[in-house]
C-alpha cells in the first residue's frame, strides 16, 4: 500500500477529512522512521498498530481540538485589537474564527495559518470579497517558521497544547521565532484530554518558556480560556 492510500484511510473519519495530505505524510513518516511496518500487509499486527497510534495522534493534534472550540464572543477580539492598535494580524491555528472577527475590522491585514485545506479555501474566498487577508496551508510543526510576515499581533488561541502532544517544547521555538510586538496565547480551562479545570494560574510549563525568553505578560481570564498577553522586548 502506497502512504497516498494510507493517508485516506486515515482521513475517512469525519474529523480528519479536511487535514493536509502533506501533514499526514510527514507524521506517517516520522512513524515509519521509528517502527518496522510491512506496508504491504493491512492485517499484520504492526501495520494495525501504525493505523491506530497515527489517527489517534492525529486527533489529539487536530481532530479533538477542532471539537471543543467554539466561536468566540467577539468583545474578544475588539477589546485586544483596539487595545493594541493592530494593523497586522496573524491568526496561526485560525480555523475558520476569522469569519467571525474580521469583517469587524476592515483596515487591518490578516494573515492566516491552518492545516486543514478546506477551511484555507473558504478563508479566502471570503477575504477576497470582504476584506484584506490572505489564508494559508501552513504546519507550524513542518514549515520554515521564519517565512511567517512580520506583525503587530499574532494569535495562537487553544492550539499550543496539540502541538506540544507532537512535539514537546517546540512552544518556545514558535515563540522566539513569531515576529509580533504582541502574541496572545490562550489555552482551555479543560486540559486537553483531561476533566480538571484549571486556574487562571496553571500552565506552569508555558510561564517557565516565557521566563526562559525574557518575554514580559499577563493573564486574564475570559470565559473558559486562559489567556496569557505577551509583548517582545
Amino acid at each position: 500500500m502506497d502512504l497516498q492510500n494510507i493517508i485516506n484511510k486515515l482521513k475517512s473519519k469525519k474529523e480528519l477529512k479536511g487535514l493536509d495530505d502533506n501533514f499526514i505524510k510527514t507524521r506517517i513518516l516520522d512513524y515509519l522512521n521509528k517502527n518496522k511496518v510491512d506496508l504491504s500487509n493491512e492485517r499484520s499486527k504492526n501495520y494495525r498498530l501504525m493505523f491506530k497510534s497515527l489517527r489517534k495522534k492525529l486527533r489529539e493534534v487536530y481532530g479533538v481540538f477542532r471539537e471543543v472550540r467554539e466561536t468566540r464572543n467577539l468583545d474578544f477580539y475588539k477589546k485586544i485589537f483596539d487595545e493594541f492598535n493592530s494593523k497586522t494580524v496573524m491568526d496561526l491555528g485560525c480555523g475558520l474564527e476569522p469569519l467571525n472577527y474580521a469583517i469587524l475590522y476592515k483596515n487591518i491585514k490578516y494573515y492566516c495559518y491552518d492545516i486543514n485545506s478546506q477551511e484555507i479555501d473558504k478563508l479566502n474566498e471570503f477575504f477576497k470579497d470582504n476584506v484584506k487577508g490572505k489564508a494559508f496551508v501552513f504546519s507550524l510543526l513542518d514549515n520554515n517558521l521564519e517565512k511567517l510576515p512580520k506583525v503587530d499581533l499574532c494569535l495562537i488561541l487553544r492550539v499550543l497544547e496539540s502541538l506540544e502532544s507532537v512535539k514537546k517544547n517546540f512552544s518556545k521555538e514558535l515563540l522566539s521565532k513569531i515576529k509580533a510586538k504582541v502574541i496572545v496565547v490562550s489555552f482551555a480551562k479543560i486540559a486537553l484530554g483531561k476533566k480538571v479545570n484549571i486556574r487562571k494560574a496553571g500552565r506552569s510549563w508555558f510561564r517557565r518558556i516565557l521566563k526562559q525568553l525574557n518575554y514580559n505578560y499577563n493573564v486574564i481570564d475570559y470565559e473558559d480560556e486562559i489567556v496569557f498577553i505577551i509583548k517582545k522586548l
